[in-house]
């Protein structure tokens, strides 16, 4: 039972002292939002009490553990956990990309930044099926980590969600019922849990898109793809974009498009001549997943005493979805112990500041993306933007690397990019570039 369930507290003012908040899913959004709150909570010298509901164990390997992401952490996301007083634990990086090779028909280009620094590649469960034994998950870090600092798992699913008059009932299979005064959904736009929501919430538009895992040797993992993360432009109309993640003896394998499926992926290897040398020759698929990629925005994401966070509500578009979870988790920590828990407060101090955050950036990130798909996917074209990229960095010229890194890292507002993108000075050094061959 929540300490304060079954007396009516004001929900205008902040979380109550030693108030029992619950949390759906401890993925990375829930578990963001427990050490935020957590570590609030601390410095004003309140307490809550914190339980983190998940149906998951992000230390199994297979389905059961997985959290359905190619697992690209940069080092932006590094700083911010460092910022939550939470050292990275280097046993979960799988491997350290120093950047990206962005591939057109017959030329690609290397794509580093030094100011962001390396890539770490992770796994979000313990990786795929048949995995060996010891994969640490990049998700049971920050779980265990909210544990550490106080908070609470329950490894369960929860059956349904009912309001009350002092906050929210939750009841899990085994007929457990628990009340909470404060209640979170972090669960991700990957569940049907939205459907079980006493209030009228609507997940944001998804693609659908396919990852799959597929075995490779440390050796033609360093020497054929030089630990780098490739994109490579698809040949079909289903896929946008295809981008091979290197992990420990795996390769994730990602489609992106309105609505993928596994054999699209296989169409891809069999035609697409750009990538095809950058997989190991009749490798199987060990597994595959057909994870839901946010491009939109959730309707109504918040209630009284209620808020939803990360990609259920709103993520950075096609980019970044870890870091969009620790954003969200911030301002609603940050919202209920200094505002309000109302839904009036939530729409202010809450939903507003995050629609900010994303919502007019992603109107610029659409407008990128669909440029670069236009370029990288004409052969010719491509080619000949490529050619320029790799005359400009043999000149010094470093403008067009910082561009694509940003695009396809999502490590910068889309804003900032597009503003030096189109400048116009840039676009006349490119079109002349384009020209000239």
């Amino acid at each position: 039972m929540g300490i304060l369930a079954g007396r009516r507290e004001s929900s205008d003012a902040p979380l109550p002292d030693g108030a029992s908040v619950g949390v759906i899913g401890a993925g990375p959004a829930g578990s963001f939002f427990a050490l935020h709150l957590l570590s609030l909570l601390r410095e004003a010298g309140r307490t809550a009490r914190i339980t983190l509901i998940d149906r998951k164990t992000f230390s199994h390997s297979g389905p059961s553990g997985c959290n359905m992401c190619a697992g690209a952490i940069g080092q932006g996301m590094v700083g911010k956990i460092a910022g939550l007083s939470l050292p990275f634990d280097r046993g979960v990086i799988s491997r350290i990309a120093d950047g990206y090779e962005i591939h057109g028909r017959d030329v690609s280009v290397t794509i580093r930044h030094p100011e962001k620094g390396d890539i770490y590649t992770v796994f979000r469960g313990g990786g795929p099926v048949r995995s060996p034994t010891g994969v640490k998950s990049f998700d049971q870090f920050l779980l265990d980590a909210a544990i550490e600092k106080g908070a609470e798992f329950l490894h369960t699913r929860v059956e349904s969600v009912e309001k009350t008059a002092a906050g929210y009932r939750l009841s899990f299979p085994d007929g457990l019922k628990r009340d909470f005064d404060f209640l979170v959904g972090a669960f991700g736009v990957n569940t049907s849990l939205s459907r079980k929501l006493p209030f009228a919430y609507r997940p944001p538009r998804t693609w659908h898109t396919v990852q799959a895992e597929i075995p490779a040797g440390n050796e033609f993992i360093e020497q054929r793809l030089r630990n780098r993360i490739h994109i490579i432009p698809a040949t079909g109309a289903a896929i946008r974009f295809l981008a091979i993640t290197p992990k420990n003896d795996f390769l994730t394998l990602t489609g992106v498009g309105e609505h993928v499926k596994i054999a699209d992926l296989g169409a891809e290897r069999a035609r697409n001549r750009a990538l095809a040398p950058l997989l190991p020759p009749g490798a199987e698929v060990l597994c595959h997943c057909h994870p839901q990629v946010p491009i939109g925005i959730a309707i109504r994401p918040y209630a009284d005493r209620m808020a939803i966070i990360g990609d259920a509500f709103i993520s950075r578009h096609l980019k970044n979805g870890i870091e969009s979870s620790h954003d969200t988790a911030g301002v609603l920590a940050s919202a209920i112990t200094t505002k309000g828990i109302s839904e009036t407060v939530l729409r202010d101090h809450f939903y507003r500041p995050c629609v900010r955050l994303f919502r007019y950036d992603n109107v610029w990130g659409r407008v990128l993306f669909g440029i670069y798909e236009s370029v990288l996917r004409k052969g010719r074209l491509s080619d000949a933007y490529l050619r320029s990229v790799k005359r400009e960095l043999a000149e010094g010229e470093t403008a067009q690397e910082r561009i694509l890194w940003a695009v396809f890292a999502g490590d910068s507002p889309y804003r900032e990019i597009a503003r030096e993108a189109f400048d116009l000075r840039l676009l006349w050094k490119m079109a002349q570039n384009l020209l000239g061959g």
